[in-house]
């Protein structure tokens, strides 16, 4: 593969390589999740100082001949949002998602446009909770592993607000008596979560778990840093 024309993108990862250059993964609007060397990148000299990090929007150009790239132009292409705290974490979570479930070269422009929402929402709103499930589900179904929010698996039969449901990963949700059990949740916390509504705190919990059942699912085990960064602190 030949020069590249400009790539609008983030980088969500980045780690030192040799003296002065970077290894970084960029995540673009029209090639997806790209890797990249960056030669010099860490050198006193360099213009590129302060662009090789998380949560810059850049434009990028690169050559490439094999799996990796090697970059060429790098220019910021907007403001950058302001992140710190819990804003933070959330940003560096959805970072770590999209490295570890989205391969390389796969080209997810739905995904891309919640990921630039969600950092939008994250440097503007103190409760980063419902941008961040906007996030996960646009990921979930960008993959085509999202369940039905709207209809139980089985029967196709509407889910009720008043109802109870069993989430099954592989499958979906499916009618049950009552609250008993693992995966368990109300029909009006599932109709809230599709709907992107602001809830009461419990069914946030629940929007919370749905989402996260299903990722760990498809995360097969892996266990993810920023999880455990946040649990301890």
């Amino acid at each position: 593969m030949g020069r590249l024309l400009a790539q609008h993108g983030w980088i969500l990862h980045r780690r030192p390589w040799r003296e002065t250059s970077l290894l970084i993964e960029l995540f673009s609007l029209e090639l997806g999740r790209v890797g990249l060397v960056a030669r010099g990148a860490r050198s006193a000299r360099s213009p590129w100082r302060g662009l090789g990090e998380p949560f810059v929007p850049l434009e990028a150009e690169w050559t490439r001949r094999g799996e990796m790239g090697t970059l060429t132009r790098l220019e910021p292409a907007g403001p950058r949002p302001r992140l710190a705290g819990r804003s933070l974490w959330c940003g560096l979570y959805a970072n770590e998602l999209l490295i570890c479930l989205v391969g390389r070269d796969e080209p997810l422009p739905e995904v891309f446009a919640a990921y630039e929402q969600l950092l939008s929402a994250l440097a503007g709103d103190p409760d980063p909770a419902a941008g961040l499930r906007a996030f996960e589900l646009a990921l979930l179904r960008a993959l085509g592993v999202a369940p039905d929010l709207a209809c139980e698996a089985d029967s196709g039969v509407a889910i009720r607000p008043e109802g109870w449901y069993r989430l099954e990963p592989e499958a979906g949700f499916f009618a049950v008596a009552g609250p008993q059990g693992r995966h368990v949740y109300s029909g009006r916390a599932i109709l809230a979560l599709e709907r992107g509504e602001a809830v009461e705190s419990s069914h946030r919990r629940s929007g919370r778990d749905i989402t996260r059942c299903l990722l760990d699912h498809q995360l097969d085990g892996r266990v993810l840093n920023t999880r455990e960064w946040f649990r301890s602190l």
